[in-house]
């Protein structure tokens, strides 16, 4: 783990408790719309707070380490000593773009905020993901934009209470994806990212700890695979026999599916059962 990803995992911290902590300022802001990356008024105000009031690390300056699932990383002067320099909101320069997009395994697109990292008088661009919500869970981005370990600034806010909680973008997944109508968007959660937060998160003396609990692995699915998913939630729901009331209409019509497809299949001779499943497995993409 490099500097600079030791000095976000406790900068990003220390937002946190900043921004929680100016509350009554983040609820003058317009929130226009539950995906943080159409509230201009939000980004601007998080780019002001960010240059002028919490740059550098101040409460957790004395941290010693960094411990990530008991493996422990040193704190240097050379992370305690990093500055943010500024932040640059979209729409940002090709210059900058070409620099982010070498770095993305992902479709590129635009960040909501680019922290412009001041390391040992070298500049470096961590981008940083926006998610607003009034109630908890709201579409993510497309499958293919995923970057499961960019850092997000999640905030829960109503007309009189605002909540802020920050993280890696993949501890907000909270597994569940809607029927795709083009890519689909697992869903992010706020309480998600907040609960993983409270446990897996602590300073512990001089040390912030990092500890996953739990399987992560179905989130790791539907960022890999998300089709293998998608396909065993179909069987499971054509197998399972409670029909729950209530369910989506996409249910229902995936029964109606499935029995025109087993009258159809069941007519085939085995051999042609056989070369049907091949063919189908020829042409899997």
């Amino acid at each position: 783990m490099n500097d600079i990803q030791l000095f976000m995992r406790l900068y990003m911290y220390e937002l946190e408790i900043w921004l929680n902590e100016h509350k009554q300022e983040l609820l003058s802001i317009s929130f226009q719309s539950d995906e943080a990356n159409t509230d201009r008024p939000l980004k601007e105000f998080l780019k002001t707070a960010i240059e002028q009031n919490c740059n550098c690390l101040s409460r957790l300056k004395n941290i010693d380490s960094v411990n990530i699932d008991n493996e422990s990383y040193p704190v240097s002067s050379s992370v305690t000593d990093t500055v943010i320099n500024s932040v640059i909101l979209p729409p940002i320069s090709d210059e900058l773009k070409n620099i982010l997009k070498k770095r993305k395994n992902a479709v590129f697109t635009e960040p909501d905020m680019c922290l412009v990292i001041l390391q040992n008088g070298n500049p470096e661009y961590v981008t940083v993901e926006l998610k607003s919500t009034k109630n908890d869970s709201i579409p993510g981005s497309s499958v293919q934009q995923v970057t499961p370990d960019e850092w997000v600034i999640f905030i829960k806010h109503t007309s009189n209470s605002v909540e802020v909680t920050t993280g890696q973008y993949f501890y907000a997944i909270n597994s569940k994806m809607q029927f795709p109508d083009r890519s689909p968007r697992p869903q992010v959660s706020f309480n998600e990212l907040r609960n993983w937060n409270s446990i897996c998160r602590k300073i512990e003396g001089r040390s912030v700890a990092y500890r996953s609990i739990g399987d992560e692995s179905e989130k790791y699915a539907l960022l890999t695979d998300w089709q293998v998913v998608l396909a065993k939630r179909w069987t499971e729901i054509v197998f399972d026999r409670s029909y729950p009331k209530g369910e989506p209409w996409f249910n229902n019509n995936l029964r109606k599916f499935i029995l025109q497809f087993l009258a159809q299949y069941d007519a085939l001779s085995d051999k042609e059962k056989e070369e049907y499943k091949a063919s189908l497995k020829r042409n899997i993409k």
